[in-house]
């Protein structure tokens, strides 16, 4: 059972089809799975990567024999922070998040099932999904609303609005 805020069922955000073909669309709200958190997107960084990626950059697009990394439609954003508005069955135990907390995943989304993620280098992963290039795994945070995949690194961010409990010593 999923739980969490009522959100909305449509939302706003930049959608890319391809080099300098970034849309701004309405488009569903993510819903979040099992072992999976939606949050609304307090903020999103732009980094060369993504200016790369919309001046049409081989390295995302494919040139000679490389395939394309990007696969569109994709709506973009791998740097970001936001407020967990839902979590679905075992989000909260496997990642000690509550509704209301601020939390960031790591951008790449491990497979863990290849060498790298088996021998705990996760951050090499061979099949190395990041957020905002391969929607079918994770759509980016240039939108109101984005949703970490199961198998996501996700943490908790300190929110200076609402400071811990200090423990008595």
């Amino acid at each position: 059972m999923q739980e969490g805020r009522s959100v909305p069922e449509k939302m706003k955000a930049v959608v890319c089809y391809g080099p300098k073909d970034y849309r701004l669309e309405e488009v569903s709200v993510p819903k979040a799975g099992p072992q999976e958190v939606v949050i609304r997107v307090e903020a999103c960084g732009i980094c060369a990567g993504d200016i790369k990626a919309y001046d049409g950059a081989a390295m995302f697009w494919g040139g000679g024999v490389n395939p394309p990394y990007v696969k569109a439609p994709v709506i973009p954003g791998h740097e970001f922070i936001g407020e967990v508005v839902e979590l679905g069955p075992g989000a909260r135990e496997k990642y000690g998040l509550e509704i209301g907390d601020r939390a960031i995943s790591e951008q790449i989304v491990p497979c863990w099932q290849c060498r790298y993620c088996l021998s705990g280098k996760y951050w090499m992963c061979e099949v190395h999904n990041i957020y905002g290039f391969q929607r079918i795994v994770a759509d980016g945070a240039m939108a109101e609303y984005m949703r970490f995949p199961k198998g996501a690194i996700n943490h908790k961010v300190p929110n200076p609005d609402k400071p811990e409990p200090k423990s008595e010593s």
